[in-house]
């Protein structure tokens, strides 16, 4: 029991010497808490800094997210008076070609009708020249007729007409 105790009071003195006291426990827990609360304090402020960058490179993504909807929506409106702009410029472009085309083709046919005018009038003036020379080759061939007749009339003498017999004598 000696040597138990020995052993116990060999070992209990060791405990001592090694060991840690309440004050030391105390100051290590003291310490502890101080880095606890100096690391709590660190992350902290770095998640507040951490924050305070988020936010403000939020907030500057928000601005130039404006700035283009703004610009954005400035050049559809300047596209779209483009595109307008455009659409009107060849709708235009096809009234005009339309209306000169339809000239032409009025041009075109006004040449025809004057063409087909002066056709018939050349026509008519053709008819009306064959019908002079018929009438006045008719008239000429009459007239030849009427002097024809009336130049045999003339030169034929006279002969005494035929003695009209009467009996008939009957030939061999």
């Amino acid at each position: 029991m000696r040597a138990t105790r020995a052993l116990l009071v060999d070992r209990i003195g060791r405990v001592r010497r090694e060991g840690l006291t309440v004050k030391d426990l105390d100051n290590q827990a003291y310490l502890f808490r101080a880095a606890l609360s100096e690391l709590r304090a660190e992350q902290t402020a770095r998640s507040r800094n951490e924050s305070a960058t988020i936010r403000s490179a939020t907030a500057a993504l928000r601005r130039e997210v404006d700035r283009l909807d703004v610009k954005m929506k400035e050049d559809l409106g300047t596209l779209t008076h483009e595109i307008q702009m455009e659409l009107d410029t060849r709708k235009n472009e096809s009234k005009a070609q339309l209306k000169q085309q339809t000239i032409a083709i009025e041009e075109v046919l006004n040449k025809a009708i004057i063409t087909l005018s002066d056709l018939r009038a050349n026509m008519e003036e053709v008819k009306w020249n064959n019908m002079r020379q018929a009438v006045a080759a008719l008239g000429a061939f009459v007239l030849l007729i009427v002097i024809g007749m009336e130049m045999y009339t003339f030169s034929k003498p006279k002969t005494p007409s035929p003695p009209v017999l009467k009996e008939r004598v009957p030939l061999p």
